[in-house]
Protein backbone atom coordinates (compact mmCIF):
# COMPACT_ATOMS: atom_id res chain seq x y z
CA UNK A 1 0.00 0.00 0.00
CA UNK A 2 1.37 3.58 -0.86
CA UNK A 3 1.59 6.40 1.45
CA UNK A 4 -1.29 7.82 -0.65
CA UNK A 5 -3.64 5.18 0.15
CA UNK A 6 -2.44 4.93 4.03
CA UNK A 7 -2.86 8.86 4.37
CA UNK A 8 -6.43 8.53 2.22
CA UNK A 9 -7.45 6.02 5.04
CA UNK A 10 -6.64 8.11 8.04
CA UNK A 11 -8.37 10.88 6.63
CA UNK A 12 -11.63 9.28 5.27
CA UNK A 13 -11.40 7.60 9.10
CA UNK A 14 -11.20 10.81 10.80
CA UNK A 15 -13.34 12.90 8.43
CA UNK A 16 -16.26 10.21 9.29
CA UNK A 17 -15.41 10.36 13.14
CA UNK A 18 -15.71 14.21 13.37
CA UNK A 19 -19.13 14.28 11.63
CA UNK A 20 -20.83 11.27 13.20
CA UNK A 21 -18.95 11.37 16.82
CA UNK A 22 -19.68 13.23 19.80
CA UNK A 23 -16.11 13.84 20.85
CA UNK A 24 -13.79 16.38 21.04
CA UNK A 25 -13.22 17.58 17.19
CA UNK A 26 -9.66 18.82 18.80
CA UNK A 27 -8.46 15.75 20.13
CA UNK A 28 -10.04 14.76 16.83
CA UNK A 29 -8.24 16.87 14.55
CA UNK A 30 -4.91 16.07 16.64
CA UNK A 31 -5.19 12.52 16.29
CA UNK A 32 -6.18 12.60 12.67
CA UNK A 33 -2.22 14.79 12.68
CA UNK A 34 -0.85 12.36 14.85
CA UNK A 35 -1.90 9.16 12.57
CA UNK A 36 -0.77 11.12 9.28
CA UNK A 37 2.66 11.90 10.98
CA UNK A 38 3.19 8.14 11.80
CA UNK A 39 2.17 7.43 8.27
CA UNK A 40 5.02 10.12 7.10
CA UNK A 41 7.35 8.16 9.50
CA UNK A 42 6.64 4.78 7.72
CA UNK A 43 7.27 6.74 4.88
CA UNK A 44 10.76 8.23 5.33
CA UNK A 45 11.85 4.31 6.48
CA UNK A 46 11.03 3.32 2.99
CA UNK A 47 12.70 6.03 1.32
CA UNK A 48 16.05 5.00 3.45
CA UNK A 49 15.44 1.64 2.69
CA UNK A 50 15.06 2.73 -1.10
CA UNK A 51 18.03 4.86 -0.91
CA UNK A 52 19.99 1.85 0.70
CA UNK A 53 19.10 0.18 -2.53
CA UNK A 54 20.23 1.94 -5.02
CA UNK A 55 23.84 2.74 -3.39
CA UNK A 56 23.80 -1.60 -2.64
CA UNK A 57 23.21 -1.88 -6.69
CA UNK A 58 25.52 0.57 -7.41
CA UNK A 59 28.54 -0.51 -5.23
CA UNK A 60 28.20 -3.87 -6.82
CA UNK A 61 28.06 -2.85 -10.48
CA UNK A 62 31.39 -0.72 -9.30
CA UNK A 63 32.77 -4.53 -8.22
CA UNK A 64 32.07 -5.50 -11.26
CA UNK A 65 34.75 -3.63 -12.95
CA UNK A 66 37.44 -6.29 -11.02
CA UNK A 67 35.73 -9.45 -12.60
CA UNK A 68 35.57 -8.10 -16.02
CA UNK A 69 38.92 -7.34 -16.23
CA UNK A 70 40.05 -10.26 -14.21
CA UNK A 71 38.47 -12.31 -17.30
CA UNK A 72 40.61 -9.81 -19.36
CA UNK A 73 43.30 -10.95 -17.69
CA UNK A 74 42.71 -14.48 -18.38
CA UNK A 75 42.42 -14.28 -22.25
CA UNK A 76 45.55 -12.21 -22.68
CA UNK A 77 47.03 -15.91 -20.11
CA UNK A 78 45.29 -18.05 -22.60
CA UNK A 79 46.82 -16.46 -25.76
CA UNK A 80 50.08 -16.38 -24.84
CA UNK A 81 50.19 -19.98 -23.93
CA UNK A 82 49.14 -20.46 -27.12
CA UNK A 83 45.10 -21.86 -26.26
CA UNK A 84 43.08 -19.50 -28.63
CA UNK A 85 39.57 -21.53 -27.64
CA UNK A 86 40.28 -20.87 -24.15
CA UNK A 87 41.40 -16.88 -24.24
CA UNK A 88 37.41 -17.03 -26.23
CA UNK A 89 35.59 -18.16 -23.71
CA UNK A 90 37.27 -16.22 -21.20
CA UNK A 91 36.21 -13.27 -23.23
CA UNK A 92 32.57 -14.61 -23.41
CA UNK A 93 32.63 -14.62 -19.52
CA UNK A 94 34.09 -11.02 -19.71
CA UNK A 95 30.93 -10.09 -22.01
CA UNK A 96 28.73 -11.83 -19.52
CA UNK A 97 30.24 -9.76 -16.52
CA UNK A 98 29.68 -6.53 -18.36
CA UNK A 99 26.16 -7.20 -18.99
CA UNK A 100 25.70 -8.22 -15.41
CA UNK A 101 27.34 -4.85 -14.50
CA UNK A 102 25.07 -3.37 -17.10
CA UNK A 103 21.64 -5.44 -15.34
CA UNK A 104 22.67 -3.64 -11.78
CA UNK A 105 22.98 -0.36 -13.05
CA UNK A 106 19.74 -0.38 -14.27
CA UNK A 107 18.30 -1.78 -10.93
CA UNK A 108 20.18 1.16 -9.20
CA UNK A 109 18.95 3.95 -11.50
CA UNK A 110 15.53 2.54 -11.23
CA UNK A 111 15.42 2.20 -7.33
CA UNK A 112 17.22 5.83 -7.07
CA UNK A 113 14.40 7.10 -9.23
CA UNK A 114 12.13 5.61 -7.22
CA UNK A 115 13.65 7.00 -4.38
CA UNK A 116 13.48 10.37 -6.50
CA UNK A 117 9.40 9.74 -6.60
CA UNK A 118 9.15 9.47 -2.52
CA UNK A 119 10.88 12.23 -1.63
CA UNK A 120 8.65 14.58 -3.45
CA UNK A 121 5.04 12.54 -2.40
CA UNK A 122 6.80 13.05 0.86
CA UNK A 123 7.66 16.54 0.71
CA UNK A 124 3.72 16.85 -0.67
CA UNK A 125 2.13 15.54 2.31
CA UNK A 126 4.21 16.69 4.69
CA UNK A 127 3.28 20.44 3.39
CA UNK A 128 -0.53 18.88 3.60
CA UNK A 129 0.00 18.08 7.59
CA UNK A 130 1.11 21.34 8.11
CA UNK A 131 -1.45 23.00 6.59
CA UNK A 132 -4.15 20.90 8.61
CA UNK A 133 -1.73 21.88 12.00
CA UNK A 134 -2.01 25.90 11.03
CA UNK A 135 -5.54 25.22 10.99
CA UNK A 136 -6.61 23.00 13.47
CA UNK A 137 -8.50 25.22 16.14
CA UNK A 138 -10.23 27.37 13.30
CA UNK A 139 -11.60 23.85 12.22
CA UNK A 140 -12.09 22.46 15.63
CA UNK A 141 -14.80 25.74 16.55
CA UNK A 142 -16.36 25.36 13.18
CA UNK A 143 -17.26 21.92 14.46
CA UNK A 144 -18.07 22.85 17.42
CA UNK A 145 -20.25 25.28 16.48
CA UNK A 146 -21.81 23.25 13.74
CA UNK A 147 -22.71 20.26 16.17
CA UNK A 148 -24.49 23.34 18.24
CA UNK A 149 -26.36 24.65 15.43
CA UNK A 150 -27.71 20.72 15.28
CA UNK A 151 -25.81 21.15 11.99
CA UNK A 152 -22.49 19.45 9.86
CA UNK A 153 -19.33 22.01 10.09
CA UNK A 154 -18.93 22.54 6.48
CA UNK A 155 -15.75 24.01 6.81
CA UNK A 156 -13.92 21.55 9.05
CA UNK A 157 -15.13 18.57 6.92
CA UNK A 158 -14.40 20.31 3.63
CA UNK A 159 -11.07 21.01 4.58
CA UNK A 160 -10.31 17.28 5.45
CA UNK A 161 -12.34 16.44 1.87
CA UNK A 162 -9.55 18.40 0.11
CA UNK A 163 -6.69 17.31 1.91
CA UNK A 164 -8.06 13.66 1.03
CA UNK A 165 -8.69 15.37 -2.78
CA UNK A 166 -5.25 17.00 -2.94
CA UNK A 167 -3.48 13.77 -1.82
CA UNK A 168 -5.64 12.11 -4.58
CA UNK A 169 -4.38 14.12 -7.44
CA UNK A 170 -1.11 14.39 -6.43
CA UNK A 171 -1.04 10.30 -6.78
CA UNK A 172 -3.01 10.27 -10.19
CA UNK A 173 0.33 12.52 -11.42
CA UNK A 174 2.58 10.48 -9.86
CA UNK A 175 1.00 7.03 -11.62
CA UNK A 176 0.85 9.25 -15.04
CA UNK A 177 4.33 9.45 -14.85
CA UNK A 178 4.73 6.10 -14.48
CA UNK A 179 2.50 5.21 -17.05
CA UNK A 180 4.49 7.46 -19.39
CA UNK A 181 8.08 6.04 -17.85
CA UNK A 182 6.62 2.19 -18.26
CA UNK A 183 5.49 2.33 -22.16
CA UNK A 184 4.87 -0.47 -23.22
CA UNK A 185 6.00 0.54 -26.88
CA UNK A 186 9.58 1.92 -25.15
CA UNK A 187 9.56 -1.46 -23.07
CA UNK A 188 9.04 -3.57 -26.63
CA UNK A 189 12.21 -1.54 -28.39
CA UNK A 190 14.59 -2.16 -25.62
CA UNK A 191 13.60 -6.14 -25.69
CA UNK A 192 14.23 -5.74 -29.40
CA UNK A 193 17.65 -4.21 -28.60
CA UNK A 194 18.46 -6.50 -26.10
CA UNK A 195 18.11 -9.56 -28.45
CA UNK A 196 20.35 -7.68 -30.65
CA UNK A 197 22.67 -7.01 -28.30
CA UNK A 198 22.84 -10.68 -27.20
CA UNK A 199 22.69 -11.61 -30.85
CA UNK A 200 25.89 -9.49 -31.22
CA UNK A 201 27.62 -11.17 -29.08
CA UNK A 202 30.09 -13.23 -30.29
CA UNK A 203 31.21 -10.57 -32.95
CA UNK A 204 32.09 -8.28 -29.86
CA UNK A 205 34.20 -11.82 -28.38
CA UNK A 206 36.06 -11.90 -31.53
CA UNK A 207 36.73 -8.71 -32.27
CA UNK A 208 38.17 -8.48 -28.77
CA UNK A 209 39.95 -11.53 -29.66
CA UNK A 210 41.66 -10.42 -32.73
CA UNK A 211 42.41 -6.78 -30.57
CA UNK A 212 44.43 -8.49 -27.92
CA UNK A 213 46.19 -10.37 -30.51
CA UNK A 214 47.41 -7.84 -32.06
CA UNK A 215 48.47 -5.96 -28.94
CA UNK A 216 50.36 -8.85 -27.99
CA UNK A 217 52.20 -9.16 -31.20
CA UNK A 218 52.85 -5.60 -30.86
CA UNK A 219 54.29 -5.72 -27.66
Amino acid sequence: MSIFDRMNRVVKSNLNSLVESAEDPGKLIDQTILDLEAELKRAKGDLVSQLGTSKRLDKKAQEADEEIQGWENKAVLALKAGDEDLAREALRMKQKAKQGKDNLLQQANTAAAEAEKLQSTIETAEQRVADLKAKKSTLAAQVRAARGAGGRSGGAVGELDRLTNRIDQFEAEVEASSVIDDDPKRAEIEARFRALEKKSGGAVVEDELSALKKKLEGA
